[in-house]
């Protein structure tokens, strides 16, 4: 799952619950076999460059599962600075300290690589303490059934997190 622990100048955001909003994904394929070394001498070496090869493709792809899932904490971060004066007339408005969002994403597995695709950002409310955050953060919304887009195929899959952010 993505960092969405982020910070404006006025406001910070940090998911409410992480390790119930996100499963771990399966992922295709192994890593480099090691059973080269019980090969005769000419395979051995063959095996062995393989091995090299196919860690270097892993760092690869790791590296830019990594670079995607910061683009996804750095559009977090944007909308909250982008929306921090709308937030905070929210929280002046209702006299509350903090407030909820949802941010909504999907998550591909294709190619063995996976990637973060932003969806959208939505402010669910405020409660007066960040602890309260339970008043709207309920079983039914977090695990509830959702009416949402079909989807292509079985590699893509909606995901969402739910954040309780206040000032600083």
């Amino acid at each position: 799952m993505p960092d969405f622990d982020v910070s404006s100048s006025r406001l910070k955001m940090k998911p409410f619950n992480s390790n119930d909003v996100s499963e771990p994904m399966s992922r295709m394929g192994r890593g480099p076999s090691l059973d080269y070394i019980t090969y005769a001498p000419g395979p051995r070496e063959v095996a062995s460059r393989n091995a090299v090869g196919g860690a270097a493709a892993s760092a690869l792809r790791m590296g830019s599962e990594a670079l995607n899932s910061y683009a996804l904490t750095h559009w977090a971060k944007k909308w909250l600075e982008n929306n921090e004066t709308k937030i905070l007339a929210k929280l002046m408005e209702t006299g509350d300290g903090a407030f909820v969002v949802q941010v909504n994403y999907m998550e591909s597995d294709a190619n063995e690589t996976r990637t973060y695709l932003s969806r959208d950002i939505y402010l669910l409310g405020t409660v007066p303490k960040a602890s309260d955050a339970g008043r709207i953060l309920t079983a039914d919304l977090m695990y509830g059934p959702k009416i949402d887009a079909q989807r292509p195929n079985n590699s893509i899959k909606f995901r969402y997190a739910y954040l309780v952010g206040e000032r600083l």
